[in-house]
């Protein structure tokens, strides 16, 4: 006896529907999560180890409570201060102000670090004295600028903007020093002008250099702005970690440097992670 199958007609869309979630599409999803768990394991290993130990201080009672809070405390702390909302608001203006220290600062020392890896005399003359000041470290600078600017929105911006300069600076400077000189060849087989030489290849060549000085010059300014914040300001999240200080609840200092720590680490991050898709050759040739 042969035998008889039948077909059941779908709906519109149901096999797109059914296709989109067969075991195959989650066996591979499954596979990626299971190929980067022990990666995520071994990263997650320092910081459950210090909290363990952490955990264990506060247990033997090694420092006070009022020094050392529980880490239950620190996470009932950092809860409330997520749920009023006060947390997101002080976030919100410590990104405004790094962004824009960023902004100033990183885009003067991309400017500065073309300038003197394009023309020589400007890295003989002027160089050396823009890099021994932008070596003075920023608290040397602090007094001068609150002469200057007052303790307001500009000395913050400016002490951060005075941060980022030097990385992107030097980051340019050293693409451009540093780039192989092949691109230069091709650019004179080809006669390009000199600006389309700029924009078309010098620029794409020194990409790499510049997303890794801008990486280290967030991490900089990020730095920086937890310090004037603390020093001068009434908001922020570095106003946040040094009014629990000052009215000693050491449980919203610790909340506030996990944020802070958590929260520079994901920016550099997702810098890394743009970094690498949208320059990805810079890694494959360098691998």
């Amino acid at each position: 006896m042969s035998d008889i199958s039948y077909k059941i007609p779908l709906a519109p869309g149901a096999g797109e529907r059914a296709s989109a979630w067969r075991p195959g599409w989650l066996g591979r999803a499954f596979s990626q999560v299971c190929a980067h768990a022990p990666t995520v394991a071994l990263g997650l290993a320092v910081p459950l180890a210090v909290l363990a130990l952490w955990s264990y201080a506060v247990q033997q009672q090694w420092f006070s409570p009022l020094i050392l809070p529980a880490p239950s405390l620190v996470w009932d702390t950092l809860s409330d201060l997520v749920a009023t909302g006060e947390l997101q608001s002080e976030l919100l203006v410590s990104f405004g102000r790094v962004l824009a220290g960023l902004a100033v600062g990183g885009g003067l020392g991309f400017l500065f670090g073309i300038a003197f890896g394009l023309w020589r005399p400007l890295d003989i003359y002027v160089s050396p004295t823009v890099r021994a000041i932008c070596l003075v470290p920023s608290l040397g600078w602090l007094p001068f600028f609150m002469l200057l600017f007052g303790i307001g929105e500009a000395l913050k911006i400016i002490l951060i903007a005075k941060t980022c300069f030097l990385p992107l600076m030097v980051s340019s400077y050293e693409g451009l020093r540093n780039r192989p000189r092949k691109f230069d060849e091709v650019a004179a087989v080809l006669e390009l002008p000199w600006a389309t030489r700029v924009r078309r290849v010098i620029l794409p060549s020194i990409l790499p250099s510049i997303l890794t000085g801008l990486r280290l010059a967030l991490s900089k300014g990020w730095k920086a702005l937890i310090l004037v914040e603390m020093i001068s300001s009434a908001s922020g999240i570095g106003y946040l970690m040094m009014w629990g200080r000052k009215a000693f609840q050491l449980d919203v200092v610790f909340s506030t440097i996990v944020v802070v720590g958590l929260v520079g680490w994901l920016l550099d991050w997702a810098l890394l992670k743009g970094q690498h898709r949208v320059t990805g050759w810079s890694f494959k040739t360098a691998g």
